[in-house]
């Protein structure tokens, strides 16, 4: 592979967080030149439905526009209290007043939600949290199905189809299991002391069933399984990620990072580097809400360590190959605006 080639599959790998509500020459130029992967849009992107639809839509045209696959046009839209997307879009409720509903209830959630999302413009909801809440004061409580590991797959499992059936990615989160720390990964980087045992008990029941349900994608979080690596936060970590992931439970499908401009991972070392090291940890998507420059930065030393023989070529075409077999049922423009407004519509109604 030469050198472009090299820096083309491996800018799939990147998605960034942009800075305001419009798509400017800069964040043009990230899609259309750069060939990024996707982007990730906050509550600080979004003003209005038209609004996000357009700048959507501005970002998805100019990579129509490129040589590259398709955009990913990601959000977190869980509901409740992690929710991008303001009324009139669906605002609630929280996972954890849903842990009581049949799997029906879900899959209509999970549905609905994707059919928003989708006419707003999005391919990829980062929901389902498939955290098991275990634990008083966990934070995860209020994102959490609940404490009963079996009922937490089975309903994130039909969120998931529903999600999905409905046209839109869905993301199982935060592998393996944030349910039993009060340390929140977006400050500190927390470590979580459970065995073997206990980990495969409670935490990775629901990533099973949502790896069976045939989930686009699964997160990894910046927490220490000391059971598992104590040396390396899981989003790091070949263990996590290749064995256990991989290995252990057989998903096929893309891995995340979650955000390596958090606090968990900017205490230990620069964004850049986090994002070096996270890919060589097996991470197909590597996620940079802030600053985007970091992404490119960390696309460059990658590129050099493939060009001096330091990461095998075949490993980067591989990892593209995931990239693009996933990508492969996403249309490059959003619907029409009309079918947002009449999705918005019917909610009200609804």
């Amino acid at each position: 592979m030469n050198r472009r080639a090299v820096k083309n599959s491996l800018a799939q790998s990147f998605v960034v967080g942009l800075p305001g509500l419009e798509a400017g020459p800069d964040e043009l130029a990230l899609v259309a030149e750069q060939g990024l992967g996707g982007v990730i849009l906050f509550a600080r992107n979004v003003d209005s439905p038209a609004q996000v639809w357009q700048l959507n839509y501005d970002l998805r045209r100019a990579a129509a526009n490129a040589e590259w696959p398709p955009l990913w046009v990601m959000v977190d839209q869980e509901g409740g209290s992690v929710a991008r997307l303001g009324a009139p879009f669906t605002h609630g409720p929280d996972l954890a007043d849903l842990g009581g509903a049949d799997d029906d209830a879900l899959f209509a959630h999970g549905a609905r939600l994707g059919r928003e999302v989708l006419a707003a413009g999005f391919n990829w909801d980062l929901a389902p949290v498939l955290d098991v809440h275990a634990m008083e004061g966990g934070i995860m409580a209020r994102r959490s199905l609940g404490t009963d590991p079996k009922r937490v797959g089975e309903l994130g499992a039909a969120f998931i189809r529903g999600m999905q059936q409905a046209g839109c990615l869905a993301c199982a989160k935060h592998f393996p299991g944030l349910g039993r720390t009060t340390a929140d990964t977006h400050k500190v980087l927390p470590t979580v002391g459970l065995s073997r045992e206990e980990l495969r008990a409670v935490e990775l029941p629901p990533f099973k069933a949502a790896a069976q349900a045939g989930v686009a994608g699964v997160m990894i979080c910046h927490a220490v399984y000391t059971a598992l690596d104590p040396a390396r936060p899981a989003s790091l970590s070949p263990v996590v990620i290749q064995e256990l992931l991989r290995g252990e439970l057989g998903y096929e499908g893309l891995v995340l990072s979650d955000d390596l401009e958090m606090g968990a991972v900017v205490g230990q070392m620069e964004p850049d580097q986090a994002a070096v090291e996270a890919y060589l940890a097996g991470n197909d998507v590597l996620l940079m809400c802030h600053r985007p420059e970091l992404a490119l930065a960390a696309l460059e030393r990658l590129t050099d360590m493939v060009m001096a023989g330091e990461v095998a070529p075949a490993l980067v075409a591989e990892r593209a190959r995931r990239i693009v077999r996933g990508k492969q049922a996403l249309e490059f423009l959003p619907p029409d605006l009309n079918v947002l407004r009449a999705a918005l519509a019917e909610n009200q109604r609804g």
